[in-house]
């Protein structure tokens, strides 16, 4: 996957250093030991229309060959000529997070997590029974 910045092609890269990166921005502290959430975090944020995770996501990407500055980011987002091209681009984006190697084991983790969550939330929820708010 390739994006032109500054009319230069560049290939993304979803590598350590991409891990990295992510995890600079994002992770939990368990006493001495910390924990990287940055790749699920920033796919997490991927879902939602704000531009600012793929300003992270892409830098993060491309940092072992540009540091890309926000006013780059502008420009290449205002270059796509559609709202569509950018949706699909997002989508594309997420589809390379998911099968990339250094990263789709810990997507695919955090997907597994979330479905059990979301089971347990439903579950809870059968089982409390609705209160009345009759007075």
């Amino acid at each position: 996957m390739e994006v032109v910045i500054d009319n230069q092609s560049y290939k993304l890269h979803f590598g350590v250093r991409f891990v990295e990166e992510l995890d600079k921005k994002s992770s939990l502290d368990a006493g001495p030991i910390k924990f990287g959430t940055g790749v699920t975090s920033i796919y997490a944020k991927l879902h939602s229309p704000n531009p600012y995770p793929m300003y992270e996501a892409l830098h993060a990407a491309l940092i072992t060959q540009i540091d890309l500055t926000e006013d780059q980011f502008d420009v290449w987002v205002d270059s796509f000529k559609t709202d569509k091209q950018y949706e699909n681009f997002f989508e594309k984006f997420i589809k390379e997070l998911k099968n990339a190697r250094q990263t789709k084991f810990l997507i695919r983790n955090y997907e597994q997590q979330m479905q059990e969550l979301t089971k347990e939330a439903e579950t809870a929820e059968k089982e409390t029974p609705q209160q009345s708010t009759q007075k």
